[in-house]
């Protein structure tokens, strides 16, 4: 038969038919009550594409990354989006960023590098499955600053994590594999937000920012305003994701496992005292990158090349081969989603939507709407697209509101580091990629957390940043 029938059971049946109603109805009622003037047919075509993807990831009608591969072709032949626009995120850095961290990753898990460094952070914590997450909480704090990219960072601790979860011998997409990889996940994301060097677009958009209000606001500045509640954050997100996710391992297993695992490693190996050479290379280039000019794709890319230099020989064809670099499809493939929806100006009119929300509420409340609408851009926007492009309206709005522009701009990259679908986020998407996250937990824990981020923007940070500011 051409098709085999078994395959459409009632339960993929019904999924089927709500994943693609859901985006039909969305255009029927933007396309009825939608205002022609600001929201074009082709913004609307966009917009119910975009929802028919993301009902696809959640309720697993498709393929993940055959979804991903397929809706920037859907953006050119429904929505009329230029090919060179979809395909514009494959000239960009995180592309050969996924790359050479893939590469890193087989060289940490292939050598047992990885290994060792995560069972020493279960080790130095006290050998529970709790230490282990404030082990790699802690390492990502350390890190922050140093590293500006986000998406180097996220290759150094993917690799720590995907290590820890076949230590301890953790299913893929189990509770306890979700918990590890997101826990890991959003103490990378949480920590750049305390420092003005955590992250390039935290760098760009207080510059904007900073030529509003005409100031200048230097690195210890920026800590001081930021780097108590980031920690803060970081606290409440690892917790939100344990308690939510109710990781139950005993420390006695994690303990025994640990300390056998240990044993079994011996002392470091030539190989791993090279890949370990080549990982504090990796790290000091992407710490540094402000006096060499190098960007983390090509730093990556580089080292990638050094692993296979005759003396150093952690890379071969053998070991390139059994990468799996499939989910580069599936992380590209969603960041046509933020090309296109700015080259239709879907953007521009999500701004004249939600901006003018703002106008009539006091100092806390516009501080906390600031937070919502860039968790509501994330759908459409990446957080550096999203900071290029309201930074200054953001800012401008608190002078005219007569409310501190900096609160409002803290407050807003707040809302952009909380999301719910990992394509919303090259971070999220890095960490999903790895295939040991499960969809639906993680949407669950990041729901939970981006509502909780609200209120601590509203009455923890906000009143921080008015006291220090």
């Amino acid at each position: 038969m051409l098709f085999n029938v078994s395959d459409f059971t009632p339960s993929l049946c019904i999924k089927w038919a709500v994943s693609l109603l859901l985006p039909v109805l969305l255009y029927v009622l933007l396309s009825a009550f939608g205002d022609p003037a600001t929201l074009r047919p082709e913004m609307i075509l966009f917009l119910s594409v975009t929802l028919w993807a993301v009902c696809a990831w959640a309720m697993g009608t498709m393929n993940d990354t055959a979804v991903a591969i397929l809706l920037p072709i859907l953006y050119v032949l429904i929505c009329g989006v230029k090919q060179r626009v979809v395909f514009s995120p494959w000239l960009g850095d995180v592309a050969i960023i996924v790359i050479g961290g893939f590469v890193l990753g087989k060289i940490m898990a292939v050598t047992g590098l990885g290994k060792r460094i995560a069972l020493a952070c279960v080790r130095y914590m006290g050998g529970s499955f709790i230490g282990a997450i404030v082990g790699i909480s802690i390492g990502a704090a350390i890190i922050a600053p140093l590293v500006p990219s986000i998406m180097g960072k996220a290759a150094i601790f993917t690799a720590i994590a995907i290590a820890l979860c076949d230590t301890l011998e953790l299913k893929a997409k189990s509770k306890e594999a979700t918990a590890v990889l997101l826990a890991t996940c959003v103490a990378v994301g949480s920590t750049k937000l305390c420092y003005l060097t955590g992250a390039g677009d935290l760098v760009m958009g207080m510059a904007l920012v900073d030529k509003v209000i005409g100031t200048q606001t230097m690195w210890m500045e920026y800590a001081l305003y930021n780097f108590l509640p980031g920690m803060l954050y970081l606290v409440m997100s690892v917790a939100i994701i344990l308690i939510a996710l109710r990781v139950r391992i005993p420390k006695e297993f994690i303990s025994t496992a640990v300390r056998d695992a240990y044993d079994t490693l011996g002392p470091m190996t030539d190989e791993q005292k090279r890949a370990l050479g080549l990982l504090i290379l990796t790290i000091v280039l992407l710490a540094t990158d402000r006096f060499h000019g190098i960007p983390a794709g090509s730093v990556l890319i580089v080292i990638t090349a050094i692993s296979f230099l005759p003396g150093i020989q952690l890379m071969d064809g053998k070991r390139l081969a059994s990468i799996n670099f499939a989910p580069l499809f599936f992380v590209m493939g969603c960041m046509s989603i933020g090309a296109a929806g700015q080259a239709l100006k879907a953007t521009d009119w999500l701004a004249n939507l939600v901006l003018p929300l703002l106008n009539d509420l006091d100092a806390t409340m516009t501080g906390f709407a600031s937070c919502w609408v860039a968790a509501a851009l994330n759908f459409l926007l990446t957080p550096l697209a999203a900071t290029s492009a309201f930074s200054t309206p953001i800012a401008q709005l608190g002078v005219a509101l007569g409310v501190e522009p900096r609160v409002m701009y803290f407050a807003f990259q707040y809302g952009l580091d909380n999301l719910i679908f990992p394509y919303e986020y090259a971070l999220y998407l890095y960490f999903y990629s790895s295939g040991y996250v499960s969809f639906r937990l993680m949407t669950m824990v990041l729901a939970l957390r981006m509502v909780l981020t609200g209120f601590f923007v509203a009455f923890v940070a906000i009143p921080w940043w008015n006291f220090i500011l």
